[in-house]
């Protein structure tokens, strides 16, 4: 009996695995492919300011984002990092971005120290901009909503953090310009 039951689940799994999928998959929305393109054209970075480090040393004098492109440019991985002196520091944040196979959507994975989690879907408002709506996670929990509204503009990357309350407001709470710069070396270890 238990060879029997052991035979057809084989046979099933057999037949499972080898049937076509139902549907073909999705294709990436239009605006994807160009997306993925300018935040990773050539052998570069995005570079921001970072106004606290005029009042405290200690501090990064800029933040440096990167971003490479994956799986046939259907993702991307990226990370953001301190930078100074004009030497990478430490790294903030590790992204992932890609096209969610079943449903469609683009999706924004970012991990960063501490087991800060954030997960989220990004769109285009319109052409050569778009936003991302995330949840964030502490370790112990505890989670907030956060937007990105940001527009592509030649080498320059313009982005807006919003904090969204639970009323679904999105309130500014502070803008960036990134400038595609070369890539800086990592500081000494």
């Amino acid at each position: 009996m238990l060879r029997s039951v052991l035979t057809l689940v084989v046979a099933a799994l057999t037949i499972a695995l080898a049937a076509p999928a139902s549907g073909a998959g999705v294709a990436p929305p239009d605006w994807w492919p160009a997306h993925v393109a300018f935040m990773t054209r050539g052998d570069a970075a995005w570079e921001t300011p970072n106004p606290g480090a005029a009042s405290d040393p200690s501090v990064p004098d800029a933040y440096g984002m990167q971003w490479t492109a994956v799986n046939d440019g259907t993702g991307m991985i990226g990370r953001l990092y301190g930078v100074k002196d004009g030497r990478e520091t430490d790294e903030f944040w590790a992204f992932r971005e890609f096209l969610h196979p079943g449903r469609g959507v683009v999706v924004i994975e970012q991990w960063g120290g501490s087991g800060l989690y954030g997960r989220g879907e990004t769109i285009a408002t319109a052409p050569d901009r778009g936003e991302t709506d995330q949840t964030f996670w502490l370790p112990d929990g505890r989670s907030w909503r956060e937007g990105h509204r940001a527009h592509e503009d030649g080498d320059l990357y313009h982005t807006d953090v919003f904090d969204i309350g639970a009323d679904g407001v999105w309130t500014r709470r502070d803008a960036n310009t990134w400038r595609r710069v070369p890539r800086h070396a990592a500081s000494p270890s």
